[in-house]
Formats: structure tokens, C-alpha cells, sequence
């Protein structure tokens, strides 16, 4: 399976989600799995520490030879200051200090590739139209940015599969990677790709323990290593802001959907995304064609596949027997 991963790594940062680490490292201990390249977008971090993240699990595991390409550094029109005051505060956080005060400070001699990110997207699949998976794991500024650049990009993907949304998680309004950049969701869902969405309905059913991190050192790694040291402290950190007892394992589980597809369920639907709303500005939404509708102008959209189904009981094995091998 040729892949390109489009990315936004948190690892090593306080307060920030280690989840695409995680998902970067599962792909590159897949054999199925023939990376192409990395492409790194804003969004859980700031583009530039996301490329330094991307680079580092690179590094760690021997896998000096995919390319790191720098994406999109804001989204297509919103302004980001609001997500970013949000998302980049938690460093300042005491709490956060303290928990990542004694994690090693990660350095690496690679460096990124200067070809831009959605440049790397419409070559790499021009190449090889009809071959290349696209998993997009981060806001999706790059993706669009792809798209408009060809506007034939979307039919010459093999698959689309896209860690984004929440369609019925109680106290949740819209969800990061669907939300930093609405515009961006708007495009990549009204393109007709061949897409697979991941949302946090299924994602938030998983969970990466300290056992499982105790897993991570004992496999004695450098990758495992890398993984484990930087996922300790992201969920020592949850569990005492937010009492969770485990950390979820959103980005990994979009990548393992593709590695057994048994991992999750899946129903059909047409999903778009919310740009006016008040409340609702970035929330995506899916309806089928029995929907009551009343005197809405609903798009016509192709219908897509959702996971709404997650097996633990497959995941997570998969997961950690490769992240320790």
C-alpha cells in the first residue's frame, strides 16, 4: 500500500496529543505500508515544531529515507489565533510543565525536504494515479490546498481516509482536525474523493494506558522508547486534568482501519461541514436520503463511509505487537 501521511505531531510538547506520533510510527512498522513521504500541516501544534516532530520519529526509527515536506502554516481563511491561544497555552500550564519537565529534549540531525507540502501531494499521485492512499491525520489545509492545485486530484487517489469530526459525542461542538480549518473540511468533502472518515464517535473508544507505555520501554527499542517517553507524560497529564484513564488512540486507529479493515464498522452517508453557524461553525454533520429534512437545502453530495464501530479486541494487539517489534 503506497501512503502519504498528512500530519500534525504533538510529540515532546506539553499539553499537546502524541496521537500522530503514534500513528507515524505504526505505519512505518507495517510492511504492507510503503511510505511515500510525510506532510505536516498546523493544527495540533504549529507547522514548524510539527515538522521537528515528524522528523524525530523518523529518527527514531532508522527511517531516515521518507521525506518531510512543510504544509500549510494557517488555514485557508479563518484565523487561527483563537485554536492557537487555546492549544499552544497549555505549555505555559504548571501542570503541564511538570509532567514533561523530565522528558529528555529530543534532537535530530534530518532535516526536511523543501518541496511544499501540497506541491509533494498532486506530484506524488500524478506519478502513480489510481495508487496512492491518503491518510489525513491533521486539519485539512494541505489536502485542500492539493485539490486546487488539480482539480482532478481527488478522482486519482486510490482512498481518502480522514481522522476528522464528531457527529454525536455529548459536550463536543466541533472536533480539531475538521474545525481549524472549516473551509478546508468544506472543499475536501464536497470533492467526491473516495473518502473513509474516522471520527471521535469511534476514536474516543480507545485507550493507550500506562501499561501499554510500560510495554512501549520493555520492547527496548529506540522507537518504542521514543514512543513511550513522550505518550507518558500526555496521559499522566489527562488523567490529572481531566480524570482519564488513558489517552485516546485517534490517529492510530485511522491508520489501522486500513491495515485490517475489521478493526472498525462502517455506515454510508453524505457529510458536510458547518461554515455560518454560531454555534455549530466547523461541526461536520452527515444525513442519508432518509433524513427528515424539512426546508433545508441539503448538497448533493456523493455518500462517504463512517466508522461507527471500533474492535479493541483487534486494535489494540495490532497496534502494540508492531509499535514493539
Amino acid at each position: 500500500m503506497r501512503m502519504i501521511l498528512d500530519t500534525d505531531p504533538g510529540n515532546g510538547v506539553p499539553g499537546a496529543d502524541v496521537d500522530d506520533g503514534l500513528a507515524i510510527g505504526l505505519a512505518l512498522r507495517s510492511p504492507e505500508i510503503e511510505l511515500e513521504a510525510i506532510t505536516v500541516v498546523a493544527g495540533n501544534v504549529a507547522v514548524d515544531r510539527g515538522v521537528r516532530g515528524a522528523l524525530e520519529v523518523l529518527e527514531a526509527a532508522g527511517a531516515t529515507h521518507v521525506p518531510v515536506h512543510r504544509g500549510a502554516s494557517r488555514p485557508l481563511v479563518q484565523d487561527p489565533t483563537a485554536w492557537r491561544a487555546r492549544l499552544d497555552g497549555r505549555r505555559d500550564e504548571e501542570s503541564a510543565r511538570e509532567h514533561w519537565r523530565h522528558l529528555p529534549v529530543s534532537r535530530t540531525a534530518l532535516a526536511a525536504d523543501p518541496t511544499p507540502a501540497a506541491r509533494v501531494l498532486v506530484d506524488r499521485v500524478d506519478e502513480r494515479p489510481g495508487e496512492i492512499t491518503v491518510l489525513a491525520i491533521g486539519p485539512l489545509t494541505n489536502i485542500a490546498t492539493a485539490m486546487a492545485i488539480d482539480p482532478e486530484w481527488s478522482q486519482k487517489i486510490k482512498q481518502l481516509v480522514v481522522m476528522a469530526g464528531a457527529f454525536d459525542v455529548p459536550n463536543v461542538l466541533h472536533e480539531l482536525n475538521a474545525a481549524y480549518d472549516p473551509e478546508a473540511t468544506h472543499v475536501v468533502l464536497n470533492s467526491g474523493a473516495p473518502l473513509l472518515i474516522v471520527p471521535l464517535d469511534v476514536t474516543l473508544r480507545t485507550f493507550m494506558r500506562l501499561g501499554d507505555v510500560d510495554r512501549l520501554d520493555a520492547a527496548g527499542t529506540p522507537l518504542a522508547t521514543y514512543l513511550g517517553r513522550t505518550a507518558r507524560p500526555w496521559i499522566t497529564w489527562l488523567a490529572e486534568r481531566f480524570g482519564e484513564d488513558g489517552c485516546a488512540l485517534h490517529d492510530p486507529l485511522a491508520l489501522a482501519a486500513l491495515l485490517d479493515p475489521a478493526v472498525i464498522g462502517t455506515r454510508t452517508a453524505r457529510v458536510d461541514v458547518e461554515l455560518r453557524g454560531r454555534l455549530t461553525r466547523g461541526r461536520m454533520v452527515s444525513w442519508d436520503d432518509e433524513v427528515l429534512r424539512g426546508d433545508l437545502e441539503l448538497p448533493d453530495l456523493s455518500p462517504v463511509l463512517i466508522a461507527d464501530r471500533v474492535d479493541n479486541d483487534l486494535f489494540m494487539p495490532l497496534l502494540l505487537d508492531r509499535l514493539t517489534s
